[in-house]
């Protein structure tokens, strides 16, 4: 049986690294993998990719769409993690016969954040990148050991490196905080992995959204939001145990 292709969004000031080591386990299997940079991620890896009319709900589906037409992509599996689930809901919402019927939403936004991400978002725009960069991963990463957060912390701040412009990126912060996966309606087999420890969804609201779609989610033990980085073999697992 041939495989399906495989579509990883990553989320808000990331890019193709955020997803890279759970690409990396899926290519090792035989998969066709990809990974674009999305705006406002600078396209580091010099490929061709549509722009990106708006940051907003259309803006980021047609963005999927596009890209998937000019790579002529055969059906995907999306594979969204935290905005990139978003993003992948709105896809799957709006362009539902592009890709496949399965799709994967990593440390799921299922309802609008809380208050301090929401707060900290705009000032993305006006703070450094690399403070921005330190105070959401202390913020977000579970295990506190100085290892971690220094792995985590130097692919954070290399994904940030570049973006299409300040002024992109404070739009794609509103977009963040603006939309959930419970604002879009769509029909397929939608599977929920999250960390244990997620604090911008707690495992209460990730089970609400995912009993919408008749399934219930995975936790990853000891982890958080950053499970691409706490635990990536795991997480790869996990979604290949449901492919």
């Amino acid at each position: 049986m041939k495989k399906p292709e495989l579509l990883f969004i990553h989320g808000f000031r990331g890019n193709h690294l955020g997803l890279l080591e759970v690409k990396k386990y899926f290519e090792a299997k035989g998969y066709k993998c990809y990974a674009p940079d999305i705006p406002p991620a600078y396209n580091t890896q010099k490929e061709k990719i549509p722009r990106l009319s708006e940051h907003t709900a259309d803006g980021y589906a047609k963005w999927v769409a596009d890209y998937i037409l000019e790579k002529k992509l055969d059906h995907p599996i999306l594979i969204g993690h935290s905005m990139g689930s978003i993003i992948s809901a709105a896809t799957a919402e709006k362009y539902p016969e592009l890709i496949n019927e399965k799709i994967f939403f990593l440390s799921p936004i299922c309802v609008t954040p809380p208050k301090f991400i929401c707060n900290l978002a705009p000032l993305s725009v006006i703070l450094p990148t690399k403070m921005i960069g330190y105070i959401t991963t202390k913020y977000l990463l579970i295990p506190k050991d100085k290892k971690t957060l220094k792995k985590v912390l130097d692919i954070t701040y290399k994904c940030a490196e570049k973006f299409t412009s300040k002024r992109d990126s404070g739009r794609a912060a509103k977009f963040s905080i603006s939309y959930a996966i419970s604002d879009f309606d769509f029909q397929k087999n939608a599977y929920f992995i999250a960390g244990e420890s997620d604090k911008l969804n707690s495992q209460d609201q990730i089970k609400k959204v995912a009993k919408k779609f008749n399934t219930s989610p995975i936790f990853l033990k000891k982890s958080g939001h950053l499970i691409n980085y706490e635990c990536p073999e795991e997480l790869a697992k996990a979604i290949d145990n449901n492919l």
